[in-house]
């Protein structure tokens, strides 16, 4: 029984998955250290100045509070994109190898992309709409992630095909019976 091409294309799509994760992660990661380092006095002169005609102003501390929580959750969001990278990378050998557990963790790593698809659109959409961005990038972004949610709904639509599921639990079987009769 011979693998089928869509498991070949998941599991390089899985591997290229891993490796941008893996860099998304670690940017995250180096972008969370940074606010840690941010000298509070410095950036509250910047305020000031930029403030001067202007009457509401920061204080230290909501200022302290605020570059400790965009650094905090920087990390943690980097150490979650991480793992999830990680497990994008150990993906490809186990679809390429047949192994059950590879269809398992490709189909939760992709439940999960999909969830985090359409967070990211709720939430861009409130802040662009806040914040009054360039409707364009706005555009370009929800319609990127459409695309991606469209494309792991056909990676979920495809591993959940009766003959792929069947594959993936024969060709162990399939391999260890043929080392047998060698």
């Amino acid at each position: 029984m011979k693998r089928p091409f869509g498991i070949t294309i998941i599991a390089i799509l899985a591997l290229v998955g891993g490796v941008v994760l893996i860099f998304g992660g670690l940017s995250s990661l180096v972008s969370g250290a940074s606010f840690a380092a941010i000298s509070i006095e410095n950036v509250m002169t910047e305020l000031q100045q930029q403030e001067q005609g202007q009457q509401q102003r920061l204080n230290v501390a909501e200022l302290h509070a605020l570059i400790q929580l965009l650094g905090s959750s920087s990390i943690f969001m980097g150490a979650i994109v991480m793992v999830i990278g990680i497990g994008y990378l150990i993906v490809p050998y186990g679809l390429l190898k047949g192994r059950e557990w590879a269809w398992t963790i490709t189909v939760v790593l992709t439940m999960i992309s999909i969830i985090v698809q359409i967070v990211f659109i709720i939430t861009t959409s409130i802040l662009n709409a806040s914040l009054h961005h360039d409707m364009n990038t706005s555009l370009y972004h929800l319609i990127d992630q459409i695309i991606g949610i469209a494309i792991n709904g056909i990676i979920l639509y495809y591993l959940y095909r009766p003959s792929v599921k069947r594959i993936l639990q024969k060709i162990p079987t399939l391999l260890n019976s043929s080392r047998i009769d060698k």
